[in-house]
């Protein structure tokens, strides 16, 4: 028997050809790849995305279909949700690139100085002098101190619960004596007058203390030194002007000077002279008394007259008619 030389058919696992797939290399290369032309591209999709967001709207509200022949109104509006979320994306990385491009122009512009070419003077060529073969040293400049600046001293806002005398009051922070002047002592002409012109300058607005550094805190009896201002206004240069202060010995202050200028230029207020005591007025003068209008009579006294004589008090008017010892 001949061999048949027909070929034998194939069979089923050798027909199918194996297809094989990208590697997930190439996958992440094309994403990135794609995702790159997609930020740089960005501006352009923006574009894109607002046109078919314009439409979709437009479809939405008429009803009508447009140049997208969207075929429901269900597809109509997830193309228009589409391109709005991919107006969104695109916008802002559109805008970041923008302004990523502008920061370095803008620090660029900032960081770069200018400079100033100095303006050259026309020198005539006759007035040129020749310099001398022997350079002259020219002296090095000392350098200038920068002078520290001095701290400007902090007021303390303070509420007065009393005044005691002309120079020192009772504040919340405690007992307060005012820096710098000093006021006649108790009992004496100008004591009184101090206390009230000082009561009424710190009722005349908010009261702050100011400390001086280098004078001491306190004076011998415990007592605050302390500036008292109403504002911004001092209180020991108020009662120097008024007189009724004078500058004092609490050592040397910032207002030391100026509190002895006006302690010259202002003398304290004389003491009014008394008033006279009244002269008493004369007792008029009267007839002896005697005992009974007979006597008074007989010595050649009488008629007193009622509201007249203050000698009708002195004796009995026995009929009531106003006159006593009728003669």
């Amino acid at each position: 028997m001949r061999p048949s030389l027909t070929p034998p058919p194939a069979s089923k696992k050798s027909s199918r050809v194996k297809k094989k797939g990208l590697p997930a290399w190439a996958w992440v290369l094309i994403a990135l790849l794609g995702l790159a032309i997609a930020v740089i591209l960005s501006p352009i999709f923006a574009v894109l995305f607002l046109i078919v967001l314009i439409t979709g709207i437009v479809g939405l509200v008429r009803s009508r279909p447009t140049w997208l022949r969207f075929r429901s109104r269900k597809a109509a509006g997830w193309v228009t949700a589409i391109a709005a979320v991919g107006l969104l994306l695109t916008g802002n990385v559109a805008n970041a690139m923008l302004n990523s491009q502008r920061a370095p122009e803008t620090t660029a512009t900032a960081e770069t100085p200018v400079a100033f070419a100095p303006q050259a003077t026309s020198t005539p060529t006759a007035a040129v002098r020749t310099p001398s073969a022997t350079p002259t040293s020219s002296p090095t400049p000392t350098p200038t101190p920068t002078p520290t600046p001095t701290p400007t001293p902090t007021e303390t806002p303070v509420e007065v619960q009393s005044v005691k005398s002309g120079d020192t009051i009772v504040t919340s922070e405690g007992t307060v004596r005012l820096i710098g002047i000093e006021i006649p002592e108790k009992g004496e002409w100008g004591y009184d007058q101090a206390k009230k012109k000082l009561t009424a300058f710190l009722a005349g607005g908010a009261v702050t203390l100011l400390a001086v550094d280098g004078l001491g805190d306190t004076d011998a009896d415990g007592n605050l030194l302390r500036y008292a201002r109403v504002n911004g206004k001092d209180a020991g240069a108020y009662l120097l002007r008024t007189g009724w202060a004078a500058a004092g010995d609490d050592g040397s202050h910032p207002l030391q000077a100026k509190y002895i200028d006006s302690d010259e230029a202002h003398d304290m207020p004389a003491k009014p002279k008394p008033k006279p005591k009244p002269k008493p007025k004369p007792e008029p003068k009267t007839d002896p008394r005697f005992g009974t209008c007979k006597e008074a009579i007989a010595s050649g006294y009488g008629d007193y007259r009622s509201g007249v004589d203050p000698e009708y008090d002195w004796y009995q008017d026995r009929d009531h008619d106003g006159i006593v010892c009728e003669r």
